[in-house]
């Protein structure tokens, strides 16, 4: 798994290891990848992505997965829209 040491409970700070878990045992709050911070900072860097395929596997290295994935190569690849007041057009359109 690169460099993901394991999962941390986001509240109490329990440590977990890496696999498939819905959140923490203790306080039920939610879990967070914990990386080897120390491991990345010496080998990625911004330029390591940039002719990635454009989703969420271009960060491969830091997801909490053993493997490449099957399906789903475009999943999170979407671009951001920019606008410069998205909920005043969005509310204009819908009530009126």
């Amino acid at each position: 798994m690169g460099f993901v040491k394991g999962l941390r409970c986001r509240e109490c700070g329990r440590e977990y290891p890496a696999k498939l878990q819905a959140g923490c045992e203790d306080c039920f709050a939610p879990l967070e990848v914990d990386y080897h911070y120390d491991e990345i900072a010496k080998t990625l860097t911004r330029s390591s992505f940039a002719n990635r395929p454009h989703s969420l596997w271009r960060y491969r290295e830091l997801l909490p997965v053993e493997s490449d994935p099957i399906v789903g190569l475009a999943t999170g690849g979407t671009p951001l829209v920019r606008a410069d007041r998205p909920a005043a057009s969005s509310a204009s359109t819908i009530f009126t």
